[in-house]
């Protein structure tokens, strides 16, 4: 992972004809972001977004050149939920300072991934505008701008998660990993708020990708959400009874306590009954 991001930011600093004494000023020393440049040396996630600043660089811009959803994992570690909301009362500070749209949009998306670590309870009316006007205005979404889609859709109504969804599914050669991500985000939001038909859709969507990605976690998220929907709907029997295959699945493959998680929810479910 480390070695892409440091190659994409080596790239775009050069693009810019910036030294690394300058993109590196009041973030790391000259040989620490030659490190990170070549993939030796890890960055915590405020460095990171301090050394995209120096280059007048957004997450999204940053994001869209890279092959993978890399800086999602870079965002997002486990256990490092502190320092997001750290750094987003810094990028709250930098926008004050500039007014600039991109770190504007970091706000935002950090926000939305704070409001899903249960940090925020929602965005602002005027925060869900701009939301709002910046998924409008997309002609072709690009991989940045899916990404950001996937993180903050959470924070949209199911209307307009509906109208943005099916203007994404019309393109072709998207990453199949990302839809995957924005379908599952998507249906469970959907379910809860008894959108039934579409819920059906973008799963039948969701489970003609599968054999493209050939993971079998991809397929127990297929069936966990289709769990889901046969719950929220009453029909607890069909919902134990994917629950009770995802459980024996993962006995199989040697995964006992992945076994006991879906175990457990099965006998919270055949109290319903």
């Amino acid at each position: 992972m480390k070695t892409e991001i440091g190659k994409v930011f080596r790239e775009l600093r050069q693009e810019k004809e910036m030294s690394l004494a300058k993109a590196s000023e009041g973030v790391l020393s000259i040989s620490q972001l030659s490190h990170f440049e070549c993939g030796k040396g890890d960055l915590t996630i405020g460095k990171f977004f301090a050394l995209i600043g120096n280059i007048n660089v957004s997450i999204n811009e940053f994001s869209d050149l890279l092959k993978k959803d890399e800086t999602t994992l870079l965002l997002e570690q486990a256990g490092k939920i502190d320092e997001l909301a750290n750094l987003y009362e810094q990028e709250r500070k930098k926008y004050r300072e500039t007014s600039k749209k991109q770190d504007q949009l970091n706000i935002i998306a950090l926000k939305s991934m704070l409001i899903n670590y249960g940090k925020f309870e929602r965005l602002t009316i005027i925060e869900q505008e701009i939301l709002e006007n910046y998924f409008y205005e997309i002609k072709k979404w690009k991989y940045s701008n899916l990404q950001f889609f996937a993180i903050a859709l959470t924070q949209l109504d199911s209307q307009s998660i509906v109208f943005y969804l099916d203007n994404i599914l019309e393109q072709d050669n998207l990453d199949n990993n990302l839809i995957l991500m924005i379908l599952r985000n998507a249906i469970y939001i959907l379910a809860q708020n008894n959108q039934t038909e579409k819920v059906k859709f973008y799963l039948e969507k969701f489970k003609s990708l599968i054999p493209q990605i050939g993971n079998i976690e991809i397929g127990i998220s297929y069936a966990v959400q289709e769990a889901d929907l046969y719950e929220v709907s009453g029909n607890f029997r069909e919902a134990i009874s994917i629950l009770e295959q995802i459980a024996k699945t993962y006995e199989e493959f040697y995964m006992p306590e992945k076994a006991k998680l879906y175990q457990e929810e099965i006998k919270k479910l055949q109290q319903k009954l």
